[in-house]
C-alpha cells in the first residue's frame, strides 16, 4: 500500500512538472524578449518569432515582434504581428496607437523640413528629408494599415520627390478605401501634370493615354479644371497627331480618325465648360477640325460661337 501512495506521488509531481512548463514561454520567447530590451531588433524578431511558432497566446511578444519588425524596416510582415497582439489582448491597442503616434509625427517633422528646403531651393536637403518622411510614414501604415492621414503624407511625400508613378498608386488605394472627391481630384492633378510634361515632349500618344485615365478617375467632378483641362488635352493630342499625319503626306483616311476622336473630346468641353479661355481655345480647334473633315456647317458654327465669346 505504501509503495502504491508513493507511485501515485511520483505521477503527482511529474504532471505538476508538467503543467507549470506548458505554462511558461517557450525559451526563444524568453530569449528575443531580453533582445528587444536591449533594442537587438534583428535578434529580437528572429527569436520572438521561433518562439511564437510554438505558443501564439503571447499578445506580448506579438507586439514585441511587431516592434522590432517595424524597426528593421519590415512594415508588411509588422502590420501582421501588431494585428495578432491586439486580437489577443486589448492592453496592446494604446500601446500599438502610441508607436503609430511616434512614427507619424516623426515623419510629419521630416516632411515640413522637406518642404521648408524646397521654399529655399535646397534641393538635396528637400529629397533628403522626403525620404525620411517615407521611411516614418511607412513605418506608420505598417502600424495602422487603415490610417489614411499616414498614407495621404506617404503620397505626398513621393510626390514632392518626383517619383509620381509610387504616388499615384497610393492616391489610388486611398480613393478606394475613401470614395473621396477631394482624393479624387489630387489623383487628377498629379496625372495631368504628367499628362502635360508629356504632351510638352510632344509625345502625342503618352499624353493622350494620360489625360484620358483622368477622365475615368471615379468621384473627380466633371466641371474640375483638371477633369475639363484633360478632356480638351485629349483632344488636342489627337488634332496634333493628325496634323503630323497629314503633314507626312498621308492619306485622309490615315488621319480622319484621329480628327474624329478630337471633334469628340472638344465637343465634350463645349457643352459643359464654363472658362471662357478653353472655350475660345477649343473652338479654335474645332474650326481647324471641322475644315480637315469638309464639315461646313459645323465649321461656320464654330467659328460664331468662337466669336461671341469675345
Amino acid at each position: 500500500m505504501k509503495s502504491l501512495k508513493v507511485f501515485l506521488g511520483l505521477i503527482f509531481f511529474i504532471g505538476a512538472i508538467s503543467i507549470y512548463l506548458g505554462g511558461c514561454s517557450p525559451a526563444e520567447t524568453t530569449t528575443g524578449k531580453l533582445a528587444y530590451g536591449q533594442k537587438d531588433w534583428e535578434k529580437a524578431a528572429s527569436e520572438l518569432a521561433k518562439g511564437l511558432a510554438v505558443d501564439k497566446t503571447d499578445a506580448e511578444a506579438w507586439y514585441m515582434l511587431g516592434y522590432a519588425q517595424t524597426e528593421l524596416g519590415k512594415f508588411t510582415e509588422a502590420a501582421v504581428s501588431f494585428k495578432e497582439a491586439s486580437t489577443r489582448s486589448a492592453d496592446y491597442g494604446n500601446l500599438i496607437k502610441n508607436y503609430w503616434i511616434d512614427k507619424f509625427n516623426a515623419g510629419i517633422n521630416d516632411f515640413n523640413s522637406g518642404v521648408k528646403s524646397l521654399g529655399k531651393k535646397e534641393t538635396d536637403n528637400a529629397n533628403a528629408y522626403f525620404g525620411k518622411a517615407v521611411k516614418n510614414f511607412t513605418a506608420a501604415t505598417g502600424i495602422i494599415p487603415d490610417s489614411i492621414a499616414a498614407h495621404q503624407l506617404l503620397a505626398d511625400s513621393y510626390n514632392y520627390m518626383g517619383q509620381t508613378d509610387k504616388a499615384l498608386e497610393i492616391y489610388q488605394n486611398i480613393l478606394d478605401k475613401s470614395k473621396s472627391k477631394e482624393d479624387a481630384i489630387q489623383i487628377g492633378k498629379l496625372m495631368y501634370a504628367a499628362g502635360i510634361k508629356a504632351r510638352q515632349a510632344e509625345d502625342y500618344v503618352k499624353a493622350f493615354s494620360i489625360f484620358k485615365r483622368v477622365l475615368t478617375i471615379p468621384y473627380i467632378p466633371k466641371d474640375n479644371i483638371y477633369y475639363e483641362s484633360s478632356q480638351f488635352n485629349c483632344g488636342y493630342c489627337n488634332y496634333q497627331l493628325a496634323v503630323k499625319l497629314a503633314t507626312d503626306g498621308k492619306a485622309k483616311a490615315e488621319y480622319e480618325p484621329f480628327l474624329n476622336e478630337t471633334v469628340k473630346y472638344i465637343e465634350g468641353v463645349t457643352s459643359t465648360s464654363k472658362s471662357k479661355e478653353l472655350l475660345k481655345d477649343s473652338y479654335e480647334i474645332l474650326i481647324n477640325a471641322y475644315d480637315a473633315l469638309g464639315n461646313n456647317a459645323k465649321k461656320e458654327e464654330a467659328v460664331q460661337k468662337k466669336a461671341a465669346l469675345n
